[in-house]
């Protein structure tokens, strides 16, 4: 199509594409989406100006060395350099934090503003499911997805992403957003719900040259290392304990005022089974072999097995409501062996389902745990409005 940018702006086959503003070794690439809704990618700063002169608000999507796309028109795609290639020292924080449950990190597939909430079930510490809060756009892959925990008590949890066509009605969005993430492994320890402690991937919180006194009233003596005051009043713990011989007066320690638990959003929410993935089809397995869910809470599933006795598929005829826990799949078979099937459990606030009055009487919730709330952006588009 004659009309179309990539027609008139972008040459990959033209040598000379890579020169900009005299640098023959430009090494910035951006993609755009055209006005057919076609992605390109691969775009030189030279050609991202010709598209610019033709419209000024075309929007420009760029891929930093932290991992995350950034969405720029021509002036900031004109100031990228080698620093905004590369990644930043990974920051640390500098004070207490209230240790709760992990947080979602995603990274990876070009795409960005993807965001979730982790829901831990209260009787493991494992995770059972995720709120996706914003399924993001402009992935051009899956993105990986890790669990952040901030003070160490969960592990051995791991996650796999799943992408559908952008569903939005942003005309200069598209590619791929989040469908599900599917929990490859629940992991255990995790914390349902902040518990007051303090620390910092499990240890005992310091700075590099701080030490804390932590008094009664809740407030903490910052004291350099390894000084410790001369005197402590009654009822006063210091740590680090280490406290080296023959150390002479300091000078009086500052005071941090009372460290309170901030008041961390939760909202409750109902699940139930959204799909069955087949991580491995197994074999031997025959018409007339069932699957059961446990605990059943309702659900009902059937396998669809093809001529070579693989469980290709799982049918949800009914997904069940109320899971608090990952739920097993027990597959009913005297022949078959090997199949694999994790269930993806479907997070729905409460305040998102249309008729609450259809949930069930007795129907266990989650308290899920705003998590999205407290993580820092990345960029402007990391967060949405609830």
């Amino acid at each position: 199509m004659a009309d179309q940018y990539r027609d008139s702006c972008v040459d990959r086959q033209n040598k000379s594409r890579k020169v900009f503003r005299g640098n023959p070794n430009d090494f910035i690439r951006v993609s755009f989406y055209d006005k057919d809704g076609t992605r390109i990618n691969d775009v030189t700063r030279s050609e991202a100006n010709c598209i610019a002169g033709l419209n000024t608000e075309q929007k420009f999507y760029y891929q930093d060395g932290n991992g995350y796309q950034q969405e720029l028109l021509i002036d900031r795609v004109n100031e990228l350099g080698i620093l905004d290639a590369l990644p930043d020292a990974p920051a640390c924080p500098s004070a207490p934090q209230f240790c709760g449950p992990p947080r979602v990190q995603f990274f990876g597939g070009m795409g960005m503003g993807a965001m979730a909430n982790a829901v831990v079930s209260p009787n493991s510490g494992s995770i059972i499911g995720f709120d996706i809060v914003n399924p993001g756009f402009n992935y051009l892959t899956p993105p990986f997805a890790n669990l952040v925990d901030e003070c160490g008590y969960g592990s051995g949890g791991s996650l796999r992403v799943q992408t559908q066509r952008y569903s939005g009605g942003d005309s200069q969005k598209g590619g791929l957003e989040i469908k599900n993430i599917v929990i490859t492994a629940p992991g255990d320890g995790y914390l349902p719900a902040p518990n007051g402690a303090l620390g910092g991937n499990g240890r005992i919180w310091k700075d590099v040259d701080e030490g804390y006194v932590e008094r009664e009233d809740g407030s903490y003596y910052v004291v350099p290392d390894p000084l410790n005051p001369p005197e402590l009043p009654p009822g006063d713990t210091f740590f680090p304990p280490t406290t080296p011989p023959n150390i002479p007066p300091v000078t009086p320690p500052t005071i941090i005022p009372p460290v309170t638990e901030p008041s961390i959003p939760t909202y409750p929410g109902v699940t139930e089974i959204d799909e069955v993935v087949v991580d491995n089809p197994g074999f031997g397995y025959e018409p007339g072999d069932t699957l059961e869910v446990v605990p059943n809470n309702g659900a009902i599933i059937e396998p669809i097995i093809n001529d070579r006795g693989e469980i290709t598929q799982v049918r949800v005829v009914n997904p069940g409501i109320g899971f608090i826990d990952l739920p097993e799949i027990v597959i009913n078979s005297p022949r078959g062996f090997n199949a694999k099937l994790i269930p993806v459990l479907k997070v729905t606030p409460i305040a998102d389902v249309p008729d609450p009055t259809v949930i069930p009487s007795g129907t266990q919730l989650v308290s899920i745990v705003d998590c999205v709330g407290k993580i820092p952006p990345q960029t402007q588009f990391d967060r949405v409005p609830r």
